[in-house]
């Protein structure tokens, strides 16, 4: 049975039309390579959407860096198109990158106000600004504002559906025809590159999830975010290879994972995003719903604890701060028992009768395991066979 999200649009399928401007290019590649660092999604075509209305798929490529998994870079060739400012010109690319200290940030590069963890540089094939250039200050690298707004906005779209918000260094460089050295000149036009979607979350888990179980896997590992894979990953030591990345989207993979015939579903994350499930909020994203201290301030007082103490959950702002206070006041353990158990019910709705066993674990950095589900010691068991078995294979 096919799960994949079907997606109907009209594209016009050509590489470039007359009028497309590096600093689309740009972006699309930019967005490649940002999806495929942060979203793990790896498109071969990207698509920009012109002001008069035209909808253009842009092939892109990925450049291997094996060696490291802190940036991802994507190419887009330019064929036999002209491209202003890309005279001499085969290729632009787009190097994403997580920049873990200030300090590794260079001088003369760009940033705006409304994307202050993102910067955008250019290497050596690009062109740097005369004194006086209208495109920018000195000596920066030669990338209009047009193009810098849509390199900027194709990265601040993926980084809408991250899990994190780190800072991310764009590096543009280009390849030359033949080899000989030419300088280029990034311009934008009018017309935005087309934002990462749900949708594309969506296809990208449930080809996962199909290409799973075509392998002959039945016992899913799944993890919202990088928390619940590191610590599971630091706790067994098993390969992750084979987990699969729900994002915000824990119902949908729910969905999908019972509807393509799984038999066991273990669900593993950081608190912060499971403890919504026992509200029922199966997308888990903050500006959908939140809903923590509505939970644990209700499930306080089902513990045992008092009126006045929910209150004060109520008027806490972080999860960390909530579960110290009721460490504090010696409830943690009975409060999530409770929220575990609800958690159960909601999830068995979800899966609707259909047979799927499932378990869910809540966890934090400071408290480890914080509580599951009932009933999940079969579940466990036949995850860890598997995934160790699959571990063993790599």
């Amino acid at each position: 049975m096919n799960t994949v999200p079907n997606i109907q649009r009209n594209l016009n399928h050509i590489s470039y039309i007359a009028g497309i401007s590096a600093g689309a290019l740009a972006a699309a590649a930019t967005k490649a390579a940002a999806a495929s660092l942060l979203l793990k999604i790896d498109y071969e075509s990207v698509d920009f959407h012109t002001e008069d209305d035209k909808l253009i798929s842009i092939p892109v490529r990925q450049i291997p860096h094996p060696e490291s998994t802190f940036l991802r870079e994507f190419a887009v060739s330019i064929g036999n198109s002209s491209v202003p400012g890309l005279n001499g010109i085969s290729e632009i690319h787009a190097v994403v990158e997580r920049v873990r200290r200030l300090s590794d940030i260079p001088d003369k590069l760009f940033i705006v106000p409304e994307y202050i963890n993102l910067y955008l540089d250019g290497d050596d094939s690009i062109a740097r600004n005369p004194e006086g250039s209208d495109i920018g200050p000195f000596m920066y690298p030669a990338i209009d504002k047009k193009a810098r707004t849509l390199i900027f906005q194709a990265a601040a779209d993926v980084l809408h559906f991250a899990d994190v918000m780190p800072l991310l260094k764009i590096t543009l460089s280009c390849a030359s025809i033949n080899q000989r050295p030419a300088l280029a000149t990034i311009t934008g036009c009018m017309g935005n590159i087309v934002p990462t979607s749900q949708n594309d979350i969506l296809i990208e888990i449930a080809k996962t999830i199909e290409e799973q179980y075509e392998s002959g896997i039945r016992h899913v590992l799944a993890v919202p975010g990088n928390s619940g894979h590191k610590y599971i990953q630091d706790a067994t030591h098993i390969s992750m290879a084979h987990i699969i990345r729900c994002r915000n989207y824990l119902g949908d993979t729910i969905d999908m994972a019972a509807t393509v015939g799984m038999e066991n579903f273990l669900l593993v994350g950081n608190a912060s995003k499971i403890i919504r499930l026992a509200a029922g909020i199966m997308d888990t994203h903050t500006w959908n719903a939140d809903g923590r201290r509505e939970v644990l301030s209700l499930h306080t007082v089902l513990a045992g604890g008092t009126i006045s103490q929910a209150r004060i959950i109520q008027d806490i702002a972080t999860t960390e701060q909530m579960l110290s206070k009721l460490t504090e006041w010696g409830l943690r353990d009975a409060v999530l028992r409770s929220v575990c158990y609800k958690i159960g019910d909601y999830v068995r709705n979800r899966i609707g009768g259909r047979p799927m066993k499932f378990g869910v674990i809540p966890i934090h950095y400071n408290y480890g395991i914080l509580g599951q589900t009932p009933d999940i010691s079969n579940v466990m068991a036949a995850v860890s066979r598997e995934q160790f078995a699959l571990s063993i294979k790599q």
